[in-house]
C-alpha cells in the first residue's frame, strides 16, 4: 500500500465571491487560475479546520419497523482559518492575509491533499470545495508565543462538495 506523510502536501486555495467558481461541484482550472485565486498554502498554520459536519438528521421510521430509521437531511460542515501573517520591513505586504480576508467576504476555499501544496492545481486533481462567508477576523500578537496570525472565522454558505474532480474546461 502506498503511503504518503502528511508533510508540504496540502494545498488550500482561495476563490474569492460566490460567482468565482462557475461549476463548484467540477471547478474548472480556468477559475482555480483566475485573478484573484490565491494559493494560500504557505500562510496555513497546522491548527486550521476545514471539514464537513455531521448532517442533521430526523427520525423516519414505517409503523412495522421494529427500530428507529435516522435519515441524513441538511448537510453541514465548518471553517477556521489560522495563518500567518505576511510583513516586509514591519509592513504588512499585499499577500498578509488581512489584506485577502474582508469580514463579510465571500470565497471557495479549495483544498487538495496528496501533491506537494507548491504544485499548481491541475485537471483530474481531487479536491474539497466549501463555500465560506468571512465573519469577524483577529489578529494575534502580544503574547510572545510564536509568530503573528490572523484567525478567519469562516460561516458555512450552503455549499460543499468533496472528493470532486477539477475540470480543464473553461
Amino acid at each position: 500500500m502506498a503511503r504518503i506523510v502528511d508533510l508540504g502536501v496540502t494545498q488550500y486555495t482561495w476563490v474569492p465571491g460566490v460567482a468565482g467558481l462557475t461549476t463548484p461541484s467540477a471547478p474548472l482550472l480556468t477559475d482555480l487560475a483566475a485573478v484573484g485565486a490565491k494559493n494560500i498554502s504557505q500562510y496555513v498554520v497546522t491548527t486550521t479546520d476545514v471539514n464537513p459536519d455531521p448532517s442533521d438528521t430526523v427520525n423516519e421510521r414505517a409503523i412495522t419497523d421494529v427500530s428507529n430509521a435516522v435519515v441524513p437531511t441538511v448537510g453541514n460542515y465548518h471553517g477556521s482559518l489560522v495563518l500567518f501573517r505576511d510583513f516586509a520591513a514591519g509592513i504588512p505586504t499585499v499577500d498578509d492575509p488581512m489584506a485577502m480576508f474582508d469580514k463579510g467576504a465571500y470565497g471557495w476555499l479549495v483544498r487538495r491533499l496528496g501533491k506537494a501544496a507548491t504544485v499548481a492545481l491541475a485537471a483530474s486533481d481531487i479536491v474539497d470545495v466549501f463555500l465560506f462567508l468571512v465573519d469577524n477576523v483577529t489578529k494575534t500578537g502580544g503574547q510572545g508565543d510564536g509568530y503573528l496570525k490572523a484567525n478567519i472565522t469562516l460561516l458555512q454558505q450552503g455549499q460543499f462538495y468533496t472528493d470532486v474532480v477539477v475540470a480543464s474546461g473553461s
